[in-house]
């Protein structure tokens, strides 16, 4: 059966003027991916009845699944149940039952009925001749109407009850009504390769793009490259495709977990520093930094995960030359001759701060202006690396470039023992 499209559709004048930051939208997308479902588009709606009635008209001829977020509470300017229903040319009802619930948890908090506002059980309308969804974990109930086309459904937008909705009725009902499967998610995250280049390699490998979805984004320093399998039958293809990718970028590339949620549930975690921490605690190393141009970032990054005190041990902000000498044993004369932007300047601060703080990884580095020296001290007395790159952009751009080349390359090093250790 060919999948599904689904198009999402976000509700408030409030997400239109950027006022308030979406947390639904990639929710839904990464539910509905997961289940099978093709994401055709998100869209940001006003809270306007005319443009809802536009919309919605024209979204439910377009896909076999429209889910709608928000405009379901009790104010003027919740507007989607009567927008809908005059889109679907249907009426707008009463469900008893969650009319009931509202009436029982408002009497929790007045003495009786007539202190309850009339607009109060506005929250209790649904389309007329939908299918309710209670609402398990507030008040208004979503509506699932069948259409010509397939479904539509209007979910309440508070985060945690639109989620619960979705885990406890929505999910169940799309994956029987149109007979889903899960695809299959390979993700790789491609380090310190230039996008147009990579991208050429990738082309010679001659991946078949009919069956496989690809894609590939670029952030500082690394790509991600998305294959997707969607056809059970051809699962497989993403096993040849790793292997293909290993062959030609070697240890350029590593591979976060499948998929795009955690066990928990919550957006797959497929960062860099997450491979860094599994890498550093399962081989029970420590890292030490020593920064001057990064201002500690490198530190920062190793601390943000939870565990690090597991690794990390310290970090000197090295910025003024006087520092490098007193707590980093950088040699003056080799400060005047080379200058703190060198080979050699890169080098003695990452042999001093894996010697001072007792750490198996040092890591160095120095730069000015793009010109940056990223030094490694790893396991064995003179086990020591620098590199020389030159990163283009502004100055935060450069320090975020520098960063996580400093953190790959530890990766590449930790990958390097495990591989010797295995």
């Amino acid at each position: 059966m060919t999948r599904p499209r689904a198009i999402i559709c976000l509700t408030g004048s409030e997400l239109t003027r950027g006022e308030t930051r979406d947390a639904n939208g990639s929710f839904l997308a990464t539910e509905l991916t997961m289940l099978g479902v093709h994401i055709e588009e998100l869209r940001l709606l006003p809270d306007d009845g005319e443009r809802l009635e536009e919309a919605f008209r024209e979204l439910t001829a377009r896909a076999e699944i429209v889910v709608i977020s928000g405009g379901l509470g009790p104010t003027a300017d919740d507007l989607t149940i009567a927008s809908l229903a005059r889109a679907l040319e249907r009426d707008v009802t009463i469900d008893e039952t969650a009319r009931e619930t509202m009436r029982r948890k408002a009497l929790e908090r007045v003495p009786s009925e007539n202190e309850i506002p009339g607009n109060f059980y506005k929250q209790a309308e649904v389309v007329e001749g939908a299918r309710v969804l209670q609402n398990p974990a507030g008040l208004a109930p979503a509506s699932l109407v069948e259409t010509g086309r397939g479904l539509v459904v209007a979910l309440p937008g508070v985060p945690h009850e639109l989620r619960a909705i979705f885990h406890e009725h929505l999910a169940g009902e799309i994956t029987r009504r149109f007979g889903l499967t899960p695809p299959r998610i390979l993700r790789a995250k491609l380090m310190g390769q230039p996008e147009s280049w990579a991208e050429a390699r990738i082309q010679r490998l001659g991946i078949d793009t009919e069956k496989i979805e690809y894609g590939i984004s670029a952030r500082p320093g690394e790509l991600l490259l998305k294959f997707i399998s969607h056809a059970e039958k051809e699962h497989v293809l993403l096993d040849e495709i790793r292997r293909a990718l290993e062959a030609e970028f070697g240890d350029d590339l590593f591979f976060p977990p499948e998929g795009l949620k955690e066990p928990a549930g919550e957006p797959l975690d497929i960062s860099l520093m997450r491979r860094v921490h599994e890498l550093l605690v399962s081989s029970r190393a420590s890292i030490a930094t020593a920064e001057s141009c990064t201002g500690g970032l490198i530190a920062k990054r190793l601390t943000d995960q939870a565990g690090s005190s597991r690794y990390f041990l310290g970090s000197v902000v090295a910025y003024q030359n006087d520092i490098k000498t007193s707590m980093l044993a950088v040699e003056p004369r080799v400060l005047e001759r080379e200058g703190a932007v060198s080979r050699p300047v890169c080098k003695a601060m990452a042999r001093a701060v894996k010697k001072n703080f007792s750490a198996t990884y040092g890591i160095s580095v120095t730069g000015i202006v793009g010109l940056v020296y990223l030094g490694i001290a790893g396991p064995g007395e003179d086990a020591i690396y620098v590199e020389k790159k030159v990163f283009v952009g502004k100055r935060d751009l450069v320090r975020a470039q520098a960063a996580t080349r400093a953190l790959d390359l530890l990766r590449r090093n930790l990958e390097a023992e495990a591989s010797e250790n295995s």
